[in-house]
């Protein structure tokens, strides 16, 4: 994909690619890293035109230009996760939800049996319902008052920021929520200081590398990658940075597959979302494990997973 020269994003040197300057906070370096060597890159996000996307030449992060738009009570309200035909409750949420979460269930189910856990970013706490049985004990962290209420209500002990937890776990894992956090690194950090001494993380996130935008380039699925919510995109590389930079060791870095082989087709011919569901004839769990296979070994799956642990004294 073609790339712009270095982003004026307000600095002194003038920017080649032609984009109109924005009010507002512009990020002058690299959220990851610091580095400040940064470029423009072609895409758009789908809900804004005023915000554009950067590139970090150092460790390959891609993150959005301004995060002015992520206010104290932008999570709390609940408006990002309740605004979609398929999910405006926490019960169709975890409808819509419920396979994928038994999977990760699956997934994290060796890592989390008889530990003491946290949940950061619970959303509706699906997962966490789905993962407490295996545990010793499990706390969950999210902003969303909804969500929060909800699972407390449940008996779910659910704190509405990381500064409430007071650990020690021995496990803490994330799906899909680091890209909403402005300052990645610190909040590693401060998961980092809750860990027991041989504690581990574990993240999942979406891969900027996504065959999607990267190999197929197809362009409304490259605008719908982009949006006010995602903060971030990691690269392999920043993301073992973020680790590392939080004083964490990185044990693997993976790649996993949550959009079928349809879904892909789907976006190809008409350019739109959900082909995994409209078109789920054409998928079979051979025929996935290849894909996700050959995406895997490209580094183009959708999203990237991470184990981390505390260092050794």
């Amino acid at each position: 994909m073609e790339r712009a020269g270095r982003c004026c994003g307000g600095g002194a040197r003038s920017c080649s690619c032609k984009k109109p300057r924005y009010r507002g906070l512009r990020m002058k370096s690299c959220p990851i890293c610091t580095a400040t060597d940064l470029i423009c890159r072609p895409e758009r996000l789908r809900d804004s035109d005023r915000i554009g996307v950067l590139e970090c030449r150092m460790c390959s992060h891609v993150f959005l230009d301004n995060f002015s738009h992520v206010t104290t009570g932008y999570y709390e309200s609940g408006a990002i996760l309740l605004n979609k035909p398929f999910a405006s409750n926490p019960d169709e949420r975890r409808r819509h939800y419920r396979h994928e979460n038994e999977l990760r269930t699956k997934r994290i189910a060796q890592m989390v049996t008889n530990k003491r856990v946290l949940d950061f970013g619970c959303g509706n706490g699906q997962l966490l319902e789905m993962v407490a049985p295996l545990t010793k004990s499990i706390e969950g962290v999210e902003p969303t008052q909804t969500f929060r209420l909800d699972l407390a209500g449940r008996g779910f002990d659910i704190k509405s920021d990381v500064s409430e937890c007071r650990g020690p776990y021995d496990v803490i894992y994330s799906f899909h929520v680091f890209e909403h956090v402005p300052e990645p690194v610190e909040m590693l950090s401060r998961l980092n200081r809750l860990l027991t001494p041989n504690g581990t993380i574990f993240l999942e996130l979406p891969n900027v590398n996504d065959a999607l935008v990267s190999l197929y380039a197809q362009p409304e699925a490259q605008r719908f990658h982009f949006f006010l919510n995602h903060l971030h995109y990691f690269s392999r590389n920043s993301l073992m940075t973020a680790i590392r930079r939080a004083g964490l060791v990185v044990e693997a870095v993976t790649s996993h597959q949550r959009f079928s082989l349809a879904n892909h087709l789907y976006w190809l011919r008409h350019g739109k979302p959900n082909g995994h569901v409209i078109w789920d004839f054409l998928d079979s769990e051979q025929l996935s494990a290849c894909y996700d296979a050959a995406l895997a070994a490209a580094d183009m799956s959708d999203s990237l997973v991470a184990v981390a642990r505390v260092p050794r004294k």
